[in-house]
């Protein structure tokens, strides 16, 4: 009775120290998955709300960043101003289908909030962050104020939206079309800091490198980011063939990001793509193809570069596909004009 005494004492030693020890799993990319999913990572279910938000606190609320890459989620058109069951049922199928952790905010639905408002709560029942945009739009006027002062209202006083947008792009390709001198978008990126940085949301700009140099030394705005957001189209350089050939054109560009934040800064490719047709814009190149094929060769490409960025890059680099559908912008989609896949997407989320 003695010895099973002590085999029992053993087995129930060493069952305590299993439940003790992390829980880590393996996925089928190579990387340990943590013991504890987070927002919004895949095979997370966001909680049921109390009070209009979840009963977790921020500060344990997020995925860190530095355990995104790969695959985050596609850039969506706002100016329709979906109604939020169309909304919600996009969001869905790019979670579901696709695996999408983020959807990005591009461009602005001019009205009194409620758009933003079915966004952040579509966004949130689908699983889904949001990586929202102050759009300045084309036009030279200054609308952009008034949005801005929208957005951070909505994110102190819906209390889901600190809960659900990640970050806020002060402007997509601001630098390039001068919209703001460089050194008065430093200021703004400062000024929206000040306002919600408290809620852990990260402020910078959405732009490609050559934007950051058109007005001549940028640099001020770089240092005001929290996080880069690179756009990275490989479509327009002037020795563009196809996608498949496009992995010197991301290194070179991804290593001058690295190099002027030394090296320490987190890198997102907030607008990244490859189009099927060229209606909307021709290449600079006369060898670059757009075709379903070679968009097709650039998403695989990404794909397969996530080892790459990760040794390279704190926490490898993340990257949402230029967009959601040939709807919202033609050729540039995953979705062609019925609504369907133009070929089988399936890209990574970890490595």
């Amino acid at each position: 009775m003695r010895g099973l005494h002590l085999l029992l004492t053993t087995v129930f030693t060493l069952l305590q120290l299993t439940v003790s020890l992390p829980l880590v799993s393996t996925s089928d990319n190579g990387i340990e998955a943590r013991a504890t999913k987070k927002f919004p990572d895949i095979g997370y279910q966001p909680p049921a709300l109390k009070n209009g938000k979840p009963s977790v606190s921020l500060s344990n609320w997020w995925s860190p960043l530095n355990d995104e890459r790969g695959f985050l989620g596609f850039t969506y058109y706002t100016e329709w101003c979906q109604d939020y069951n169309t909304l919600e049922s996009e969001f869905r199928q790019m979670r579901n289908n696709y695996n999408a952790r983020y959807v990005r905010m591009y461009s602005w639905c001019d009205d009194d909030g409620t758009y933003i408002n079915n966004f952040i709560q579509a966004a949130y029942s689908a699983g889904l962050g949001v990586y929202a945009t102050i759009w300045f739009g084309f036009d030279g006027d200054d609308k952009w104020i008034g949005r801005r002062d929208l957005l951070v209202r909505i994110i102190k006083t819906n209390p889901l939206a600190p809960y659900v947008i990640r970050t806020v792009d002060v402007g997509s390709e601001p630098l390039y079309d001068w919209v703001l001198e460089p050194q008065q978008l430093a200021d703004q990126i400062y000024y929206v800091k000040s306002l919600i940085g408290s809620y852990g949301i990260k402020v910078s700009i959405s732009e490609m490198q050559y934007g950051y140099s058109v007005q001549g030394n940028s640099d001020m705005v770089l240092d005001a980011e929290d996080v880069v957001h690179a756009h990275q189209l490989p479509y327009f350089d002037n020795d563009a063939r196809s996608g498949s050939d496009a992995k010197p054109s991301l290194v070179s560009s991804t290593d001058w990001f690295k190099s002027k934040t030394g090296g320490n800064r987190k890198i997102i490719f907030t607008q990244t793509g490859w189009p099927t047709n060229a209606n909307v814009w021709g290449p600079n190149s006369p060898n670059a193809v757009a075709s379903v094929d070679s968009a097709k060769a650039f998403a695989k490409l990404l794909d397969g570069m996530c080892e790459t960025f990760k040794s390279t890059t704190p926490g490898g680099v993340g990257w949402f596909w230029h967009i959601w559908s040939d709807a919202m912008l033609d050729g540039w989609g995953l979705l062609d004009w019925n609504g369907n896949p133009k070929w089988n997407f399936a890209p990574r989320t970890s490595c």
